[in-house]
């Protein structure tokens, strides 16, 4: 319990109470970016995409990069057919670089919204059901009040899912440009 503590299989860091367990041994969350869709992944399988991984990254030529103000960045390597995700312009770990190919599916999803009812009209209603009809009126004319439902707040985040080397993971942005979904579309048709 108090001796060595265990590594990560992949990278050789020092693994926390964060450890997932896969095939094979112990991986770190950083090193699990790359098989978070596939339980049955084994510490050979996520090596061999990291190191596709890291050629991909030492190998990209951001051609193109969009962002909007306070939004995530697409950057794309237009030759290569390649690009990555990232909430900030230096990303302080190695992102996931994957090719226009490798992308199954995307969709964006507002999370932390709150749903707001405002109910219009109801005291006049119960008013005027009141004096017409009396208790019945005025409890039936509160009821008939209109209202109003919206969602507010929230946090957009785009998921995009992907298969890399065999194997299926999902990478993910907060706030993400307004063109990315657009791109991502024209990107899978290619």
């Amino acid at each position: 319990m108090f001796g060595k503590k265990e590594r990560c299989a992949v990278c050789g860091e020092k693994l926390s109470f964060t450890a997932i367990q896969i095939n094979g041994g112990s991986i770190c969350p950083a090193c699990n970016r790359l098989s978070t869709g596939s339980p049955l992944a084994s510490v050979e399988q996520v090596k061999t995409a990291w190191e596709e991984n890291h050629n991909r990254f030492r190998s990209f030529k951001p051609g193109m990069i969009i962002s909007d103000f306070a939004s995530g960045f697409l950057f794309i390597d237009p030759e290569q057919k390649m690009f990555y995700l990232s909430n900030s312009k230096k990303p302080k770990l190695e992102p996931v670089v994957f090719k226009f190919s490798e992308i199954n599916s995307f969709k964006i999803e507002q999370v932390g919204q709150k749903t707001i009812t405002k109910t219009k009209g109801g005291i006049g209603r119960a008013v005027v059901g009141g004096a017409l009809f009396g208790t019945t009126g005025a409890i039936v004319g509160a009821a008939t009040a209109k209202q109003e439902t919206k969602e507010v707040g929230g946090v957009p985040i785009l998921y995009v899912d992907l298969s890399i080397n065999g194997m299926n993971t999902t990478v993910s942005i907060s706030n993400p440009p307004l063109k990315a979904a657009d791109y991502l579309e024209n990107a899978m048709n290619e």
